[in-house]
């Protein structure tokens, strides 16, 4: 941490950690600076376990959720077809991310967030977000605490 960058700039073991299930792409769109949207507002800070679902939306989900400007960004960055095969990521843990804020979500959040404005949802704004060496991962809905000898297994590439 400095005074520039308030967060922590690497996730160590000994931190504590949470766990998070995303569908894809949303979950891979977390490597390209992605700010989350969620319908609930969450006070906990600090690091995170993105994992990524096994069955991710599929063609149709996506473009409601994302509407047509966002759901083409969306295919610039991830086209469709590697979504449906991209196994190394599908039911895997992809990334360690700081989550710094949550906030209602604003008209001008959506390309940041790769979805169409709702007033019901929140920003969940993550910093530092790291890839790692996908591994297993059974997620549920909500935050999971992660077991030391899990974090202790965390590579980032």
């Amino acid at each position: 941490m400095n005074e520039l960058f308030p967060y922590p700039d690497k996730f160590t073991p000994d931190q504590k950690l949470l766990a998070l299930s995303w569908k894809q792409p949303f979950a891979e769109l977390m490597l390209y600076g992605k700010i989350e949207t969620r319908t609930w507002n969450t006070n906990y800070r600090g690091w995170v376990l993105i994992c990524c679902s096994k069955n991710p939306y599929d063609y149709l989900t996506i473009q409601q959720i994302a509407g047509n400007k966002q759901f083409k960004r969306i295919l610039e960055k991830i086209p469709f077809d590697i979504l449906q095969t991209r196994k190394e990521y599908l039911g895997n843990a992809i990334a360690v991310g700081y989550l710094s804020e949550c906030r209602p979500m604003q008209l001008q959040d959506e390309d940041k967030c790769f979805v169409l404005y709702h007033s019901n949802l929140y920003c969940h704004i993550y910093n530092s977000i790291f890839p790692i060496e996908p591994f297993s991962w059974k997620g549920k809905q909500g935050w999971t605490k992660v077991a030391q000898d899990i974090k202790s297994k965390i590579l980032t590439r």
